[in-house]
């Protein structure tokens, strides 16, 4: 399996400090943050490299702070020399995916990030949030969620690997949840903070006005192929990169699938273009059988 695939993770993989070791390295990666730093309207840099982590894990400044991050870490990646066969994000990361694809321009990419953003701190969604449970395989954690559905809406959301799950809903269904889950054997079960109910059909609002917003931009056919995390397919189209992006944070996100499916199809070396390195862990959970490298800890001599 020679094939190499570009990972973009999402929101949860800020640290105080991220991407500041590629800014040192590149002037293509300090130009990026000026130009971000200009059209977002706050200094990415400073945020990101200085904190502090209450201000920076404000959701909000997080998103905004990981997508320009990825973006920094892709550039530095093609510098050192590693060349992408595919791509795919998780989350947050399908932007940049899609960037990286040739599919939306960075400047529009970067726009509907803080669009989308935006529509969620304005969408009234208070009550909602997200957890993790790892230990129990798929059919516990749907068992979990059925039990504390007296509580409120919450469904398993992002399925990572076989025991390492997310769940995702109203605050006292996932409290509730979260509870069931540790009586039923899960050895950890914890609130993640990321502070709305994403990849939950509770985001449908949400999705629909990001849809209008991004039905003003230009979307292109994928020069690179990019595999779309809720559905473990390839985008095909212009019109379906488009429409995948505006529903993916109401949809459930399969990164077990995606990863087998990528591994089905060849793919043996996983670069991962981002902070920190959570995502070359959850392949290793999926599989063994494939290289990861993290292009953060290289930079960081790690």
């Amino acid at each position: 399996m020679a094939g190499t695939v570009f990972i973009f993770p999402g929101q949860g993989s800020q640290y105080v400090g991220m991407a500041r070791a590629a800014w040192d390295a590149y002037p293509e990666v300090r130009e990026i943050f000026r130009v971000s730093s200009k059209s977002a309207g706050k200094d990415i840099a400073a945020l990101s490299f200085d904190g502090p982590s209450e201000l920076l894990n404000e959701s909000y400044n997080a998103q905004i702070c990981v997508f320009v991050c990825n973006e920094a870490f892709r550039v530095a990646a093609a510098k050192m020399g590693f060349t992408p066969d595919v791509v795919s994000g998780y989350s947050l990361g399908y932007y940049n995916a899609l960037v990286a694809s040739g599919v939306l321009a960075f400047e529009d990419a970067l726009g509907a990030v803080v669009e989308g953003a935006g529509i969620t701190l304005s969408s009234g969604i208070k009550s909602g949030d997200m957890a993790a449970v790892i230990g129990l395989d798929l059919t516990e954690v749907e068992a979990a969620c059925a039990s504390a559905s007296g509580a409120g809406f919450v469904w398993p959301s992002n399925i990572n690997a076989a025991r390492q799950i997310l769940i995702s809903g109203e605050t006292a269904a996932v409290d509730l949840a979260i509870a069931i889950s540790l009586r039923k054997g899960a050895l950890k079960a914890y609130i993640l903070g990321i502070g709305a109910p994403y990849h939950s059909p509770l985001m449908i609002g949400a999705s629909e006005r990001l849809a209008e917003y991004l039905g003003g931009l230009e979307f292109a056919a994928p020069r690179l192929p990019v595999l779309l995390y809720t559905k473990a397919r390839y985008v095909e189209t212009a019109d379906d990169a488009r429409d995948t992006l505006g529903r993916a944070i109401a949809e459930r996100v399969l990164w077990k699938d995606s990863i087998q499916k990528l591994v089905n199809d060849g793919y043996g070396h996983f670069v991962e273009a981002g902070p920190g390195s959570s995502l070359s862990r959850m392949v290793r959970w999926v599989t063994r059988e494939v290289r990861t490298t993290s292009i953060d800890e290289i930079l960081k001599g790690d």
